[in-house]
């Protein structure tokens, strides 16, 4: 009698064995009980405008009225660029090579034009033509220039009082074969991230409709961004 309790003692075991063998996996779960979650994947970086991008694109990258900065509005209508004002060059009267299209905008603070901010979207044919240009545009004033905080695309500048100016704010930022210039002249007080924040949403913008989505970044949302 006491040789059958002792077979179905050890049965019993073996059993438990088994059950917990099966139900805790590898055996490494949590004290807590709970599964661990797979750690969520970084957000792809958005890629260089790589498109030949339509005349079209340029425009609806231009920010229009609700998504500038408060305060700033179109001055006129968006605008297609001439190719001279694409070319870094001073005093150039012609595209410059490589060059595709452009789209512009000014705007105006409070309804006036004594502080101005105007855009150019230039697009070229290889990104090598666009880094040019994105070279001569930026100048030669190292000692008033400064890497953003945020930095966007693949090679971006801000200019504090280029040349003979006050209170402006000069950007440029190249992605793939675009370049991109803000040029805020007036209200900035010496702070650039004002004039970076619209850099960065028009690019990102550009970058939403080469993936086929519709234009919706705007420059509080980028300010924002670079405030946290």
């Amino acid at each position: 009698m006491s040789r059958i309790r002792l077979t179905l003692a050890t049965a019993l075991v073996g059993m438990a064995a088994l059950t917990a063998c099966s139900s805790g996996g590898d055996g490494s779960a949590p004290a807590d009980g709970t599964q661990k979650k797979k750690e969520d994947k970084p957000a792809a970086a958005p890629r260089p405008i790589t498109e030949e991008l339509s005349q079209a694109h340029l425009s609806q990258a231009l920010l229009g009225d609700g998504e500038t900065l408060p305060g700033w509005t179109l001055h006129d209508d968006k605008s297609v660029t001439d190719g001279q004002y694409c070319n870094g060059t001073k005093g150039a009267d012609s595209a410059p090579a490589g060059w595709l299209r452009g789209s512009d905008a000014s705007y105006e603070y409070n309804g006036s034009t004594i502080d101005m901010t105007h855009i150019h979207i230039c697009l070229f044919k290889t990104a090598e033509d666009a880094h040019r240009q994105y070279v001569a545009w930026k100048g030669t004033e190292t000692s008033k220039q400064q890497s953003p905080k945020v930095p966007v695309g693949d090679e971006n500048t801000l200019v504090v009082n280029p040349g003979l100016s006050e209170d402006s704010v000069y950007g440029y930022v190249r992605s793939g074969k675009v370049n991109i210039r803000v040029r805020t002249e007036g209200g900035t007080a010496g702070d650039p991230s004002g004039t970076q924040a619209v850099l960065a949403a028009t690019l990102k913008r550009l970058q939403e409709l080469q993936e086929g989505k519709a234009a919706t970044v705007t420059a509080p949302d980028e300010q924002a961004a670079a405030r946290q």
